[in-house]
């Protein structure tokens, strides 16, 4: 697993952007509304974990202005997948995939562009390590793995696998590193 809460955030992000990518192709049915229901508890973990333990060290770092437009933004965004949910079936839903595309696009472009590395810089190791168990628990919280395999590489799923103490790591396929990861109990 990544070393800091950051680069464990921008996986957050890479995940939700190959959630919408696969929506934006995506045709109404099962699937689709199995799809919205991941992406909503996915961007809800993420978004609460950032609101409770990223944003509240944004004002003393960039000011009190960066943290009020990222708090923003997440509004915006789950009132997108709030739009989601409810048009999953109608027509015009690919829009609203595309404008929620568009809003989160520019989130994350801010906060990886700006905020993660200002914070990097200003953050010591042992808060560092503080906000990881944070993130650990609010993402066990929801149900959701430390990372999402469809997205993480060999490298970090091995680095996570080094983390989670799973033994004979090193000669596991990437699809066994993502199985061994998100399994229960691990």
């Amino acid at each position: 697993m990544p070393s800091d809460p950051f680069t464990m955030l921008e996986g957050d992000h890479r995940a939700v952007e190959a959630m919408l990518k696969a929506l934006a192709e995506s045709e109404p049915g099962a699937e689709r509304k199995a799809l919205v229901q991941k992406l909503a508890i996915a961007f809800e973990a993420h978004a609460s974990f950032e609101e409770k333990a990223i944003y509240p060290l944004v004002p003393a770092v960039m000011g009190a202005e960066e943290e009020e437009e990222a708090e923003i933004e997440h509004s915006l965004a789950r009132e997108g997948v709030k739009k989601l949910i409810e048009m999953v079936s109608q027509p015009g839903f690919g829009a609203a995939v595309e404008m929620l595309e568009g809003g989160i696009g520019h989130h994350v472009h801010d906060e990886e562009s700006e905020m993660f590395p200002a914070l990097r810089k200003a953050t010591d190791a042992a808060t560092k390590q503080q906000l990881m168990e944070k993130l650990r628990k609010a993402k066990a919280a929801a149900g959701l793995p430390l990372m999402d395999p469809d997205v993480a590489t060999k490298q970090e799923l091995l680095s996570a696998a080094a983390d989670a103490g799973i033994s004979g790591r090193s000669s596991m396929s990437k699809e066994q590193l993502a199985d061994a990861i998100t399994r229960p109990g691990s």
